[in-house]
């Protein structure tokens, strides 16, 4: 769930627009799923092999909310109807459906994403 009380953006945070700090760094387990909502839209923040991925939280298949799933290695699979999706390259493993990825990066400890 979102920190309502760290800022989203500005010079406190670190981020400025079209960036949005979402969370501190150690509170992103590896192979944990991390739902965030900087600026109201609904991200997944997730962490595979050390590396830190942003995605819209919802399956691009019927909407379900991917942070209700799991993550096995570098596999997402959605919670509702089983589609498998690669966080490396945002392809489904089961059809020609695709995550919709956000950019990331991470400064001081804190994880901002790009939202345009």
């Amino acid at each position: 769930m979102p920190d309502e009380n760290m800022p989203e953006t500005g010079p406190s945070s670190g981020f400025e627009p079209p960036w949005y700090y979402v969370a501190e760094e150690n509170n992103l387990k590896e192979g944990k799923l991390l739902h965030v909502e900087p600026s109201g839209r609904n991200v997944l923040l997730l962490k595979a092999e050390g590396q830190v991925h942003a995605f819209s939280n919802l399956c691009p298949h019927a909407r379900c909310p991917m942070d209700k799933g799991r993550l096995e290695d570098f596999i997402l699979t959605c919670p509702c109807h089983g589609r498998r999706f690669d966080v490396r390259t945002e392809e489904c493993l089961n059809d020609s459906l695709k995550l919709r990825r956000y950019e990331s990066k991470s400064e001081g400890g804190r994880i901002g994403v790009k939202l345009e």
